[in-house]
């Protein structure tokens, strides 16, 4: 199984998000090709540019949304055709402000991160198989993942119980990754979604983009799952973690 994750918004003071959303989308390897397949048919039917690079913050602003008919047909067809993929989504939707990181927390795993892993080892141990992580590595914002992750799948005894996870990480050119492409623009309409705080109270009417974000929404609560482990404690899919956690 391989799971994409990318990051809508920095749990940092000096990130204008309110609340920034790490997501995990995950196919099995076999379902790959036909996915990468639809999601390159609707950048050459819509955007006529099949290399391009799915985007939140270029295809899923309100702006571009209002502005532009063609991102707004990409974005509905997007999600309409996401809502019947074989493709599960996890996120962690954090809650600012944040204060600066302390040193103890900037030698561990985020709690994002852990909450994420023990979601997505559910889901692979539910399938019988194991999950290879895969992070956009184009940027420098997971920085020191490896040490990270190593650190505590193999030191903490939560990070051991995960052993449906790969030992390490990957890092791909989202320009190229089709999974980590589908991260970016689900964990945007999350974080708009939120941000918003929507669906209450409900928008006016008119307002077509904040109805296009609560569609949005629900095509990505429809593709979640929620566990119960046998302690019998909750695992949302899409999980709220409290004020300045990250």
């Amino acid at each position: 199984m391989l799971a994409f994750i990318d990051e809508s918004g920095i749990p940092h003071p000096n990130d204008k998000s309110e609340r920034p959303v790490v997501v995990a989308v995950c196919f099995d390897e076999q379902n790959s090709r036909s996915i990468s397949q639809r999601i390159y048919a609707l950048k050459r039917d819509i955007l006529q540019a099949e290399s391009a690079e799915l985007k939140g913050q270029r295809l899923l602003t309100e702006k571009a949304y209002r502005g532009s008919p063609v991102k707004r047909v990409f974005a509905e067809r997007f999600f309409a055709a996401l809502s019947d993929s074989p493709v599960t989504v996890f996120a962690a939707i954090m809650q600012g402000p944040f204060a600066e990181a302390t040193p103890a927390e900037s030698g561990r795993l985020g709690y994002r991160f852990r909450l994420l892993l023990e979601r997505i080892h559910l889901l692979a141990a539910e399938r019988d198989t194991y999950a290879n992580l895969l992070f956009d590595g184009r940027g420098t914002r997971f920085g020191q993942l490896n040490a990270l992750f190593s650190h505590y799948l193999f030191r903490s005894n939560a990070g051991q119980a995960l052993n449906r996870i790969a030992d390490s990480p990957a890092f791909v050119d989202s320009a190229y990754s089709t999974g980590i492409q589908i991260a970016d623009l689900c964990a945007y309409a999350l974080r708009v979604y939120y941000e918003k705080g929507l669906p209450t109270p409900p928008p006016r009417p008119n307002d077509e983009y904040s109805h296009a974000v609560i569609r949005w929404h629900h095509t990505i609560r429809q593709i979640t799952r929620d566990f119960i482990t046998t302690a019998g404690a909750y695992r949302y899919g899409l999980h709220r973690t409290p004020a300045g956690v990250r």
